[in-house]
């Protein structure tokens, strides 16, 4: 669980920008999965995050969510993304 609140936390500090402007409503885990890495045979987990877009076009931001977690260097984690409908 810590695990969990920790990349939630980190994702949350790199979408503050598009929070501040309305545009990321929510950030939260959802779940926590993993694959099996073919060269090493090591499992390598990954936390599920839900990020909560708002607006009109909520997916023309989904690049810049993707691009901004890229460059606070997260790794560990899949982002899922949902509309809030607002």
């Amino acid at each position: 669980m810590q695990a969990f609140e920790s990349k939630v936390a980190e994702l949350r500090k790199a979408l503050e920008p598009l929070s501040d402007l309305g545009l990321v409503e929510r950030v939260r885990a959802s779940g926590a999965g993993g694959y099996v890495n073919n060269e090493t045979g090591r499992f390598v987990s990954k936390v599920t995050i839900t990020v909560t877009v708002a607006g009109r076009s909520p997916e023309k931001h989904y690049p810049e969510i993707q691009r901004l977690v890229e460059q606070a260097g997260i790794t560990g984690v899949s982002l899922r993304f949902e509309h809030s409908g607002a």
